[in-house]
């Protein structure tokens, strides 16, 4: 978990929530622990961003539904604090600010000194994250003593790992980092499986890297549920080949838009993340180029 320590409560001033998300599925996808989730989002939208299989996840609302948690500190701290007798792993707990407006800041920071109390010397990191500016200078003083503030480690290349365990070279891909400014113009490539390297992980981790560039890849879901592996890798390939034509679709695109053609490749965009028609977007941007 990077540089967090075991043991101890961090802050993490939220900047984006996607970059926060993706943290927290990676974490999950290292398999050395336990990761719980008190989010503010519910599980259908969480869904497109960790994998609920490998995450505890809860919303935090005063709506009473499954799967979801009341504001109160007191039923946070039962829930928190009895997870740290277990295993060993990740506590995340997201907006902090939205508790403080209900609670207050004294009640929200007791809360904060009662989970370092279970926290202490048990094989377990909290993270607790807030929108910093919501807290004055002495506020924010008070909160760092108790949970010093900490940011995620930004890697501008990723070591990519081959699925049979051997380190290759290091590729400059930008995988399930993309800001929300990167979102409308550029797709990635990322990768390719090979059929050896296939496994329902790999491939539920694979589906979630495309939902977070916008590709609309429910195509490639029922490879999930598959009894043969084969027959998965088959569902799999057909939607990877399909992903890899339109990220080559869209920078194509990019040079259009270079030349003005704004609305249509708005609308071809559009259709490239949705994986329909990728023939005649190819056809049309040749007649265009």
């Amino acid at each position: 978990m990077s540089d967090l320590e075991m043991g101890y409560a961090h802050t993490l001033d939220l900047v984006s929530q996607d970059e926060m998300l993706a943290f927290v599925d990676a974490s999950s996808m290292r398999d050395e622990g336990h990761v719980l989730l008190l989010s503010r989002l519910p599980q259908r939208r969480l869904l497109e961003h960790v994998d609920l299989d490998k995450v505890e996840a809860y919303w935090v609302t005063s709506q009473d539904v499954n799967g979801a948690i009341q504001p109160s500190l007191d039923q946070i701290y039962d829930l928190v604090s009895k997870r740290l007798e277990n295993h060993t792993g990740l506590a995340v707990i997201e907006g902090i600010e939205w508790l403080i407006s209900i609670h207050g800041f004294s009640d929200v920071l007791n809360l904060v000194m009662r989970l370092k109390d279970s926290l202490h010397r048990k094989p377990w990191t909290l993270l607790l994250v807030v929108a910093g500016d919501v807290l004055n200078p002495v506020q924010y003083s008070q909160w760092q003593r108790e949970a010093p503030f900490w940011v995620i480690p930004k890697k501008a290349e990723s070591n990519i790992i081959d699925l049979e365990g051997n380190e290759t070279t290091t590729e400059h891909i930008k995988e399930e980092t993309l800001d929300e400014s990167e979102h409308h113009s550029s797709l990635s490539f990322l990768v390719r499986i090979p059929r050896e390297g296939y496994s329902v992980d790999v491939v539920r981790r694979r589906i979630l890297q495309w939902r977070r560039m916008g590709l609309d890849v429910s195509s490639a879901e029922p490879a999930l549920f598959q009894q043969s592996d084969d027959a998965g890798y088959e569902i799999y390939k057909s939607v990877e080949d399909k992903v890899r034509w339109a990220v080559e679709l869209d920078n194509r695109l990019d040079i259009l838009m270079e030349r003005g053609y704004v609305s249509e490749v708005t609308k071809m965009r559009f259709r490239v993340r949705q994986l329909t028609g990728l023939e005649s977007i190819e056809s049309r941007i040749d007649e265009l180029i």
